[in-house]
């Protein structure tokens, strides 16, 4: 083989595992996108299936609700604390996060990738008897594996700097900056995680 043609092969090589790693972070951001979609469908119970079914240590980490281990927490998770049912029986109840201005780092391997995505939302909901609306800014810290050729969550962790409320009457015109908050999903915990979460260091104190 003359050197013309082993560099041209090497060439081309090159660009097949650029357009490979072009490919799986493609897939990660599609896989992101798709749980961001049915968290604002509210097809909350399918969320699960974005997690890796046969790789042992995944897990969930948000905000203050603490931290859900193994399939059988992600999904107790998902049909308790953010349940399908109780959205669906809360009147005017929306739920809007974004995933954007993604960081994706992929191994060598293309086995394994961590991501950081921005989460701007806003969110509406009965607070006191009445409707509210939020607004909140977050952040996904995430892990993810591939499994059968297919790239899935392996952690997904959520931590919110304080949301901004809004709610719909005229106590609005004093400023958004006057009602800032924590977020919180304290009062919907089932006591039933794992372990405490590392997102909300306050939580411990909750």
């Amino acid at each position: 083989m003359s050197q013309d043609l082993k560099a041209e092969v090497a060439q081309l090589k090159k660009q097949v595992a650029e357009l490979s790693k072009t490919k799986d972070y493609l897939e990660i951001w599609k896989l992101q996108s798709r749980y961001a979609h049915l968290y604002f469908m509210m097809r909350n119970s399918e969320i699960p299936s974005l997690f890796a079914q046969k790789t042992p240590g995944i897990s969930m980490d948000i905000e203050d609700a603490g931290i859900y281990e193994g399939m059988k927490g992600v999904k107790r998770f998902w049909n308790t604390v953010l349940s399908e049912e109780r959205y669906k029986s809360t009147p005017g109840w929306l739920a809007i996060h974004m995933t954007c201005n993604p960081i994706i780092e992929i191994n060598k391997a293309g086995t394994k990738a961590r991501g950081l995505w921005f989460s701007h939302g806003s969110v509406s909901g009965l607070r006191k008897g009445k409707l509210d609306c939020m607004s909140c800014l977050g952040k996904y810290d995430m892990d993810y594996v591939k499994e059968d050729g297919e790239w899935k969550f392996f952690r997904l962790a959520y931590s919110a700097s304080p949301t901004v409320s809004s709610t719909c009457t005229p106590s609005t015109r004093t400023g958004w900056r006057n009602r800032l908050q924590a977020a919180s999903l304290v009062c919907r915990i089932t006591r039933q995680t794992n372990r405490l979460p590392t997102t909300c260091p306050t939580a411990a104190t909750v």
